[in-house]
């Protein structure tokens, strides 16, 4: 037996929780990082399955909702594609909004979201939101409340900023209280570079078992 057979991807051998900081204020959703602090940074889970941490992810929440920001450097254009968006640059989101992690198959509570940094060819430079079934899942989500969810980006030469700002009643399920929890897996999809993973890994069945996204706890105010 050679020693590659005993090798595991390092998302099934263990698990961590990610601590998700509170914010009073919340965040300005213009598509600009200038009001994000490193206190809101998450760390590079990427680096653990030894993959490229070329994207930078910011979390935080309040008793109004939860802020995600993206931070995507690039050398190319931004291109994107509704139709098929992996082909194309995006941001994929799968969310428990409970994070019960109970099951390996996706509830009522389970999400999975595509965020594009702007409309495909023809659309404007707006960014967009839609969301996907989950393949075998035991119970379908509601339909998103996409009026509850507030979208922003800014490109440039350097690359793309999205952010996002999910109100409490945007998502079935979602408990914005000092203590809650989400699971939360996020794929960069990059034209160029591939993909990069933060809260799940390639090695497991992510698009469809929760149980293998990250755990997300709301940390109280200090």
């Amino acid at each position: 037996m050679t020693s590659n057979e005993h090798e595991f991807p390092p998302a099934a051998l263990f698990s961590t929780i990610a601590l998700c900081p509170w914010r009073e204020v919340s965040p300005r959703v213009d598509g600009r990082l200038s009001d994000w602090s490193d206190h809101e940074l998450m760390p590079p889970l990427e680096e653990l399955s030894g993959g490229e941490q070329y994207a930078d992810l910011y979390l935080a929440w309040n008793d109004r909702g939860f802020y995600l920001a993206l931070r995507m450097p690039k050398d190319e254009p931004v291109v994107t594609n509704r139709a098929n968006p992996n082909a194309g640059d995006a941001l994929e989101l799968f969310l428990d909004t409970r994070g019960s992690q109970t099951s390996h198959r996706a509830t009522q509570f389970c999400y999975h979201l595509w965020v594009l940094p702007k409309a495909p060819p023809g659309g404007g430079e707006d960014p967009v939101i839609f969301q996907q079934p989950i393949k075998r899942a035991l119970q379908r989500s509601p339909e998103a409340d996409f009026s509850s969810i507030r979208l922003a980006s800014s490109l440039d030469d350097g690359g793309y900023v999205l952010e996002m700002a999910f109100e409490s009643d945007s998502l079935h399920g979602v408990e914005t209280t000092a203590g809650g929890r989400l699971a939360l897996a996020a794929i960069v999809h990059d034209i160029q570079r591939g993909r990069q993973y933060w809260g799940t890994s390639p090695d497991v069945p992510y698009e469809r078992d929760p149980s293998t996204w990250e755990i997300v706890r709301m940390a109280g105010p200090e």
